[in-house]
């Protein structure tokens, strides 16, 4: 799950058989013992403490002392189990290159979407073509890649990084400001396009101005140079009249 756990942490199921005021504790029930007895009582935790606890019980209810000496019991076989624990982890030769791994990096909560495209396609194929698992965080705009061939994580990594550098540097060129125009300034453009209400003609850094049919004395086609001058500019929209 990619949760680091800073110490160990060993768990270990108690039980409970009742009968007659009698009763006894049973350390590490197997299914028979879960079926028939009066309690399941699971116990986890480190050497410092109990991290979780879970109980099923088929009594009305247990005593106060027998929940100590439950908790009790569990507290030395969870220190028993961590020991071995302890003693196993000195022994494991780690092999790195056959363990899975995760790799955990950070990006613009608002590029999220950048990686997993229009209806998943572009994650679905980073999945499919790296052969690992990503999760993403939306909020955070945390990117998990887990796998087991560290070299596909590394490039799935570096594909995620290049496909947000190239939609950054796109969506860039096309907030690309508009060239600067003042009012009665006058250009002689081309025709660029002839629509039913007018015409667009080129003014510069290809941007088009719309030449409206009331303002047009003769037939003009694409292609056709004219001498205009800016009489409106509103909403990145210009529109001319002619010089």
């Amino acid at each position: 799950a990619g949760i680091k756990s800073e110490k160990l942490v060993a768990g270990v199921a108690m039980g409970l058989v009742f009968e007659d005021e009698k009763y006894a504790i049973l350390t590490d029930i197997m299914g028979l013992e879960d079926h028939d007895g009066d309690m399941d009582f699971k116990v986890a935790g480190s050497y410092e403490g109990i991290t979780a606890l879970q109980m099923d019980i088929k009594l009305g209810g247990i005593e106060q002392q027998v929940l100590k000496e439950a908790l009790y019991q569990a507290k030395e076989a969870r220190e028993h189990i961590l020991k071995l624990m302890e003693e196993a982890d000195r022994n494991i030769i780690v092999n790195e290159a056959i363990l899975p791994k995760i790799e955990i990096f950070n990006v613009d909560p608002n590029k999220i979407p950048d990686i997993i495209g229009q209806g998943g396609k572009t994650i679905k194929e980073i999945i499919e073509k790296f052969e690992v698992n990503i999760d993403l965080d939306r909020d955070k705009g945390e990117v998990k890649i887990a796998g087991v061939n560290h070299d596909l994580i590394s490039q799935s990594k570096e594909y995620i990084l290049n496909l947000l550098h190239s939609k950054g540097s796109n969506k860039k060129r096309d907030r690309k400001e508009m060239p600067k125009f003042d009012i009665g300034e006058e250009f002689i453009g081309k025709v660029q396009k002839v629509v039913e209400f007018g015409v667009f003609v080129e003014l510069k850094d290809g941007v088009d101005g719309l030449l409206h049919n009331s303002k047009i004395k003769e037939k003009l086609e694409v292609g056709n140079e004219i001498k205009v001058k800016v009489a409106e500019i509103k909403n990145g929209k210009v529109s001319l009249d002619l010089a």
